[in-house]
């Protein structure tokens, strides 16, 4: 299994010293932890694709540590440094022009590329010592639920690699938002994330169109795939009333069910077989408990998973519910 790391100063030198020798190290961040490599390196790319087992087709998000470096991969408008100046380092990726360094392997041979500038203070040390820039895509086998721990990363691919950062548990819990600016005129959410179609919109006061889904042939950025994010075990999103009547009427020992917040009848709360993503329905906790939820009752080996729909449209649950759809498609 991989070492786990502590966010030292040794211990990052070590990590700078694997990434400079084109190897491929798991890096947390906010959001999910990453599967990072040099984006400059074509060594370092091909054994990310690898190890992940992620098709070529679909396009890697590069890291820097700040706009001045960013500025070097992609070309930026306007309306990029507006949102750049308000969110950045944080949760939101820019699709951009790409500028001719950046290899066609991140890219996925698009004239575009995704950049950010991540919160995470351990990541963004080790960016602040590297003359590079990291791909880091999420460190988990493709269209598997995402890590959010060092610990999710050592059970999905601590055989496949040397060093695992341990920055504890991301803190949000999902995926980047992630916005197409290449038309500064129609802005586009590609990925819904922590920055919302809301607060895009109440900064800039541009109406910014949702197109987050795609085939394989017309995908601009991560996460646009209609199945993603899935556990092994079957998934099915329910009303909640159905969800209470399923819980009365099966198998209790075979099916896992999930509610969003801890449920109002006591009697399920000491039903080994029902869990809920936070105490009273609050969208930080049900985003920071999603993945880790999915991944622990998938290790369970129910028969099935039923998690209680959600029925908000906007704002951080617009994106929970994003995740959880892609995770049930079939």
């Amino acid at each position: 299994m991989a070492q786990i790391l502590k966010a030292t100063i040794p211990n990052l030198d070590l990590c700078k010293q694997a990434l400079e020798n084109s190897k491929v190290i798991a890096v947390p961040t906010e959001t999910v932890y990453g599967l990072a490599g040099n984006a400059l390196d074509e060594e370092a790319l091909k054994t990310i694709f690898l190890i992940k087992g992620r098709p070529l087709f679909n396009p890697l998000i590069i890291h820097t540590d700040c706009m001045k470096n960013a500025e070097k991969y992609g070309i930026f408008n306007a309306l990029a440094r507006q949102l750049a100046k308000q969110f950045w380092p944080g949760p939101l990726t820019m699709i951009l022009p790409k500028k001719e360094v950046v290899p066609n392997l991140v890219t996925a041979n698009l004239d575009s590329v995704a950049i950010r500038c991540p919160q995470h203070p351990t990541f963004l040390q080790l960016l602040k010592r590297l003359s590079f820039p990291l791909a880091a895509p999420s460190a988990n086998p493709f269209g598997y639920v995402s890590p959010t721990s060092a610990e999710h990363v050592n059970c999905s691919l601590g055989e496949k690699l040397e060093f695992i950062l341990d920055g504890a548990d991301c803190e949000i819990g999902i995926e980047s938002t992630i916005v197409d600016l290449r038309d500064t005129g129609q802005p586009k959410i590609l990925r819904l994330g922590p920055i919302s179609k809301e607060a895009l919109e109440k900064l800039t006061h541009s109406a910014f169109e949702q197109h987050i889904s795609a085939s394989k042939n017309e995908l601009r950025a991560p996460g646009m795939l209609k199945s993603h994010y899935s556990p092994d075990t079957p998934l099915e999103i329910t009303p909640l009333v159905r969800l209470n009547h399923l819980i009365a009427s099966n198998n209790a020992s075979e099916l896992a069910f999930i509610f969003q917040q801890r449920p109002k009848q006591s009697i399920y709360h000491n039903l080994p077989n029902v869990y809920w993503f936070s105490e009273d329905g609050a969208e930080l906790e049900v985003a920071h408990n999603f993945y880790q939820l999915l991944r622990s009752t998938d290790a369970l080996n129910y028969k099935k998973i039923y998690i209680e729909d959600i029925n908000e449209t906007e704002g951080l649950k617009a994106a929970i519910k994003d995740r959880l759809s892609k995770a049930a498609f079939q």
